[in-house]
Parts: structure tokens; C-alpha cells; sequence
């Protein structure tokens, strides 16, 4: 009887660090850009899809030759979702992004997923303001 509950106290424990964590490591995660934060972010059941906005003022913070011996080029941007929270992301582009350009970026977490040129009047008037003024 003491193992059965002994046991069980075990896999409680167990259950409150692992659920703990999970709502735990979107905090730890948020602005990092590591491999294995994007992974973490990827897998965890508790971090959302989001869509965000960035306004790319910024050249590239590197430039490299992709596998295939194409140029490409990392991008590092601060970006706001449609509740004013900010984030900062990085991702890889095979070209150079014209600056002054808003962009609609998909992510979860720190990955992004996709990234799109948008106009400037589908950019939510807070989010553009934010932009704008950062």
C-alpha cells in the first residue's frame, strides 16, 4: 500500500513539474533565437500560433551561402502582434528585403513559419503606429 501511494505522489509531482513547465517555458523562450528554443517553442502544446507585424528598417545582421550556393541573408526584427506586445524575431531570406516594408509573419513562438509583404493599410492602425514610432 505504501508503494501505491508512494507511487502515485511520485507521478502527481511529476505531472505538476511537467504541466509547470510547459506554461513556464514560453517565458523563458520569448526573444531567444537558438535552435533549441525553436524546438521547445515547436513542441509545446501551450505556445499559440500568432500573426505579427515588423517594418524592416534593418539591413542583415548576416549574410551566408546557402547549401545550394545561394546568398542568403538573417533578419533580426522587432515586431508587434494586434495587442501592442512586442517580440523579436530572426529569420533566413534568400534575398535582401527592400527597407521601409511592413511584414506579415506567421510564427509560433520564436519560429517563423512564413513571412509576407503586406500594404500598409492591411497592418491593424495600432500595430502600424507602433511600427512606425519604434
Amino acid at each position: 500500500m505504501k508503494l501505491v501511494k508512494g507511487f502515485l505522489w511520485l507521478l502527481v509531482g511529476a505531472v505538476v513539474v511537467v504541466g509547470g513547465s510547459l506554461f513556464w517555458l514560453p517565458q523563458f523562450t520569448k526573444n531567444k533565437h537558438s535552435e533549441l528554443v525553436m524546438a521547445l517553442d515547436n513542441i509545446n502544446p501551450v505556445v499559440k500560433p500568432e500573426t505579427v507585424y515588423a517594418l524592416t528598417t534593418t539591413k542583415p545582421v548576416r549574410q551566408f551561402t546557402g547549401g545550394a550556393g545561394e546568398k542568403e541573408y538573417t533578419y533580426r526584427l522587432t515586431t508587434y502582434n494586434d495587442r501592442g506586445q512586442t517580440r523579436i524575431v530572426m529569420f533566413d531570406a534568400q534575398w535582401r528585403l527592400k527597407p521601409q516594408r511592413f511584414l506579415k509573419i506567421k510564427t509560433k513562438g520564436q519560429n517563423v513559419e512564413s513571412w509576407t509583404a503586406t500594404a500598409r493599410q492591411e497592418v491593424p492602425s495600432g500595430v502600424r503606429q507602433n511600427l512606425l514610432m519604434s
